[in-house]
């Protein structure tokens, strides 16, 4: 069992929808990362015989010191259901005990299970106070969560520039999710200076430690010729490397390179490949380019009845995606036709 820290990605930068030789700047799009992990218990031992030994140490009584680290640990057993029954709402409780006996992860967990609503009510404002706390106390995870909540407005006030000095102390903190965010903020220039060299550099430190929405992000850059000569293949072999890790935009933005044949030989039938794991990975405007091949019959057998759905999980995914327009009028469309197809 590999027990981890979890964390949000702040801006992973989108690809445009149109032909990119008129690139458009990049937009942001929250997604969520796993970072940091826990050492695995020791293969001597079962997840239950662990699970005992760290019940123990957690409830400690007969005036031994309670252990959070072992609280904390047992919480990741009852999240995933390791050699214990799954009991979401148990490993919240032991997070939050963790927390409360030392345990800063804990709290950084204890925060994730707020700000989702897993186990527990949905409370953004307790998973910024959970994160704040062990942010306080040099938990990085904690601190790129933290900006996160600030970005969004989520339980505290929408704070660009103190997200960004959290991201910063994030990075600081070695959390390389904290570095990424800290990148996208320059990237993006949101409560800093606009700086691509600097976002490429943060990009670049993030993705050689395996960070695949860096990888992405440093794919856009090169693409789009952001604080660096513009440099297709760089790019096409960023965007392969982050679908490879299921990295939805990075599918999409292979899909699109694929297709209009920067860096690489067009081919159509690839890109629709591409498009169609990128949708299914949840990427609304890959949805949209498949769509409109099923419903014009370009590179694929014309299928009115695929576009139609594919339509409609674009809208679902994202109804303010910058295709969302097209989508809707291309949905009427082959609503459309498909009634007359239908009538005798």
């Amino acid at each position: 069992m590999m027990a981890a820290v979890l964390s949000f990605c702040f801006w992973c930068l989108s690809h445009p929808a149109q032909a990119a030789h008129s690139p458009e700047p990049p937009v942001g799009a929250l997604q969520a990362q796993t970072v940091a992990s826990d050492p695995e218990p020791a293969e001597s031992e079962a997840p239950s015989d662990q699970a005992a030994a760290w019940a123990g140490d957690c409830e400690a009584k007969d005036g031994e010191a309670s252990d959070g680290e072992a609280c904390r640990r047992l919480a990741y057993l009852y999240r995933e259901g390791d050699g214990v029954a799954q009991d979401e709402v148990r490993a919240v409780w032991l997070f939050a005990r963790g927390c409360h006996l030392g345990d800063l992860t804990g709290c950084t967990m204890a925060g994730f299970a707020y700000g989702e609503g897993k186990g527990v009510e949905l409370s953004h404002e307790k998973a910024a106070t959970y994160y704040a706390f062990a942010c306080d106390g040099g938990e990085g995870t904690a601190c790129s969560n933290l900006g996160l909540s600030y970005i969004n407005g989520d339980g505290v006030p929408k704070d660009p520039k103190r997200a960004a000095r959290l991201f910063k102390r994030s990075c600081e903190l070695e959390d390389i999710s904290g570095c990424t965010n800290l990148g996208a903020s320059y990237s993006l220039g949101k409560g800093l200076a606009p700086n691509q060299r600097e976002a490429a550099r943060l990009f670049e430190r993030a993705c050689q430690e395996d960070d695949q929405h860096a990888c992405y992000n440093l794919g856009v850059l090169h693409r789009d010729a952001l604080g660096m000569p513009r440099n297709y293949k760089r790019a096409y072999a960023l965007f392969e490397q982050s679908c490879e890790a299921d990295e939805a935009s990075g599918c999409g933005n292979l899909a699109m390179l694929i297709d209009d044949g920067r860096g690489v030989r067009r081919n159509r039938g690839r890109a629709l490949e591409l498009f169609d794991r990128a949708c299914d990975l949840g990427e609304a405007e890959s949805c949209f380019s498949l769509a409109r091949a099923y419903q014009t019959g370009k590179g694929i057998a014309r299928d009115i009845a695929k576009a139609i759905l594919l339509l409609e999980r674009t809208l679902e995914l994202d109804p303010d995606t910058k295709s969302a327009v097209s989508a809707r009028r291309a949905l009427a469309e082959a609503r459309g036709a498909e009634a007359a197809g239908s009538t005798p």
